[in-house]
């Protein structure tokens, strides 16, 4: 079985929609009603989470039967801010890092010891490496993901559980729509990719399907980034 965590998003559905064709999936989310009527659409079982009040991990596994071999998890569950530090709130700032990073801790923390022989997936930002104006909020969530990657590959080795993080640029998705509402929004973003387009997530599943697979099986701690070339090329 395969857990998808944010499932309801763009990139969590798409990814859901692709690993149920071959395998068992779990579904995780905060949207009672859209995790409903997509855990009938694709015949599977699902999981409420609420950020605010979760109970302890080892409570929160027992969702799912612990005679299931658990393959993989993705955390797709995530957020977008873009602000300069000084217009950004308190709550603003702990709700980023609670939503990408904390849901990050949470998941593994709940699923790591029953996925042996398994592959996890989190997801970055090239804002993490690359210092961009006004995303210092979701920058810091998100090389907080990556070192978490690292470290947490290197715990959970010794089990074969391989950890790794995808790092994309900006993309088409229901988090991205305020950003995107122009054409000259859509130009802008670009233009500030050395491969002049929009990320989607026909650029995320095949890294997605590689890294649980058996041929990314000597691949861990790692950040691959899928960004156009943004974080490491120049453009003439």
């Amino acid at each position: 079985m395969y857990i998808i965590a944010g499932s309801t998003g763009t990139t969590g559905s798409a990814i859901a929609d692709e690993l149920v064709k071959t395998s068992d999936i779990h579904l995780i989310g905060r949207n009672e009603e859209k995790l409903r009527i997509q855990a009938k659409e694709l015949n599977c079982g699902f999981t409420l989470l609420d950020l605010n009040a979760t109970v302890e991990p080892r409570l929160f596994t027992e969702n799912i039967n612990s005679e299931i071999e658990i393959k993989g998890l993705v955390n797709c569950i995530g957020s977008i801010l873009l602000k300069p530090l000084h217009g950004t709130s308190t709550d603003e700032f702990n709700d980023v890092i609670k939503t990408n990073l904390f849901s990050s801790y949470y998941l593994l923390a709940s699923f790591s010891r029953r996925m042996k022989n398994g592959s996890s997936i989190f997801f970055s930002s090239v804002a993490a490496t690359k210092g961009l104006a006004n995303h210092e909020a979701i920058s810091a969530a998100k090389a907080g993901i990556e070192g978490f990657v690292r470290s947490a590959a290197s715990t959970y080795a010794k089990d074969n559980l391989r950890v790794n993080a995808i790092a994309p640029s900006i993309m088409q998705s229901n988090m991205s729509e305020k950003i995107l509402s122009t054409e000259s929004a859509i130009e802008i973003s670009k233009n500030m990719h050395p491969i002049s387009k929009i990320g989607d997530v026909n650029d995320i599943l095949p890294v997605v399907k590689w890294l649980l697979s058996d041929d990314s099986k000597w691949v861990t701690g790692q950040t691959i980034h899928v960004d156009g070339g943004l974080s490491t090329v120049k453009t003439r």
